[in-house]
């Protein structure tokens, strides 16, 4: 169903709504990190199955389902090594339905995407399963599609290195041998239709496939959606960054509930506090491209390791900035690690260029950590954690007034902190 029917054809001349496609387009990056030394999978998936889409008499709601729902279709994955398993060529089909339940359970509690989350659902289902026979047919077919695409992409990651025109026969009699077993004949008729194209499987190289991606977005029907329903969009992400390690759990959900805090400890207007909340939410994207290993060592990390968590703000940053109404944010988010005293990383910012939201997003991330559990320590409590603070502010790292507002409301942040829950909305997140 449509989020009431919205169609719009320009979203983005409305401040108070959102284009939903260019917002998924632009979360889909943090997604694609998963890889870490693969990436642009699901972009990859989404350009296959549009493409053969295109080729089908869809109506115009499927193919926007269809594209969505192949930049999506592993949004219930996390883990480098599982995402590395998803990508071998003889997975057994047993094993890939866990992540497609949980992403279709995640997109579930996202109305405006909750149509796609039956196709997730059931992208990894061969077309003669009881399973796929008992699903609506339309939703089986946009499901096989984006199957079909996931494992031509599987077979293309290992033969990695070499130039993809050698490949084409051999993948096309792959799919075309396991027609009514894997993959429904309507399906497999239209990407070998599709994929005759030498152009079809050069557009698959990096440096074409974001613009033809784009295009693709730009032809399907363009979903707006109030801006208010970022924060639950965004709530989808925190999840499937938290679920990264078991470390993590519900960290992205307590920083967005402490710097939401913190902005009206500070007088900050609804909006503000709400862009803020969202900054929260997301502020650790970049991390999903953290191998699982590196996150979860239980000891200290050496300098290889420690540069790959460096990295994670700074993907944050690039993944946010690409769509106009999360500007403000990605810079919150981008610079949660920057210091006053500009030492902190990945841009060296120094107090002047530093957003007071920024500032009470890195105390909040802080805080929020040493809440929690981690490989080499246990849970902080709040006087600790206090003290903590108070020592990143004689460094140079916090800002002082910050820290200050959680000495004055060091109970009700510490509940803010480590509540469980969503990250709730205005009132949802008060001390009280």
């Amino acid at each position: 169903m449509r989020t009431e029917g919205e169609t719009r054809p320009a979203a983005s001349s409305d401040p108070e709504r959102i284009d939903l496609n260019e917002v998924v387009l632009a979360l889909s990056d943090a997604l694609d990190l998963v890889g870490s030394h693969v990436v642009q999978h699901g972009k990859r998936v989404a350009f296959m199955a549009a493409s053969c889409g295109r080729s089908l008499a869809l109506e115009e709601s499927e193919r926007s389902d269809l594209l969505l729902a192949a930049v999506l279709h592993d949004c219930g994955v996390s883990s480098t090594r599982l995402h590395a398993r998803l990508l071998e060529a003889d997975l057994a089909f047993e094993e890939a339905r866990g992540h497609a339940e949980a992403g279709a359970e995640l997109l579930r509690r996202f109305e405006p995407l909750s149509r796609v989350a039956a196709i997730v659902g059931l992208h990894h289902t061969p077309w003669d399963s009881g399973e796929r026979r008992a699903a609506d047919p339309r939703v089986a077919l946009l499901a096989n599609l984006v199957f079909l695409a996931d494992r031509v992409d599987a077979l293309l990651q290992a033969r990695r290195g070499s130039d993809p025109l050698l490949a084409t026969d051999e993948l096309r009699r792959w799919v075309f041998v396991r027609t009514g077993s894997l993959f429904s004949e309507e399906a497999v008729g239209a990407f070998l239709a599709t994929s005759a194209a030498e152009a079809f499987w050069l557009t698959l190289e990096t440096h074409h496939l974001e613009r033809a991606l784009r295009d693709e977005m730009r032809l399907e029907q363009s979903r707006s959606v109030p801006a208010s329903a970022l924060e639950d969009l965004a709530l989808v992400f925190a999840e499937i960054v938290d679920a990264k390690s078991r470390f993590t759990a519900a960290h992205s959900v307590g920083v967005a509930r402490l710097a939401a805090l913190l902005g009206r400890l500070a007088g900050f207007d609804p909006r503000t506090s709400s862009h803020l909340r969202v900054a929260g939410l997301l502020h650790d994207l970049g991390k999903l491209r953290v191998p699982d290993e590196v996150l979860d060592k239980e000891a200290p990390l050496d300098e290889g390791e420690f540069a790959k968590i460096e990295r994670h703000a700074f993907e944050t940053f690039q993944i946010l900035r690409r769509v106009e109404p999360l500007r403000e944010i990605a810079t919150w988010a981008g610079y949660h690690h920057e210091g006053l005293s500009g030492k902190g990383y990945p841009f060296h910012r120094r107090a002047e260029e530093i957003p007071l939201p920024a500032r009470l997003l890195a105390i909040a991330d802080i805080f929020q950590a040493l809440a929690q559990r981690r490989p080499y320590r246990g849970p902080l409590g709040p006087e600790a954690i206090l003290d903590h603070l108070r020592r990143f502010v004689e460094a140079g790292k916090l800002d002082p007034r910050g820290v200050e507002l959680v000495a004055a409301n060091l109970a009700a942040c510490y509940r803010a902190a480590t509540l469980d829950g969503d990250a709730g909305r205005g009132e949802r997140t008060s001390p009280a």
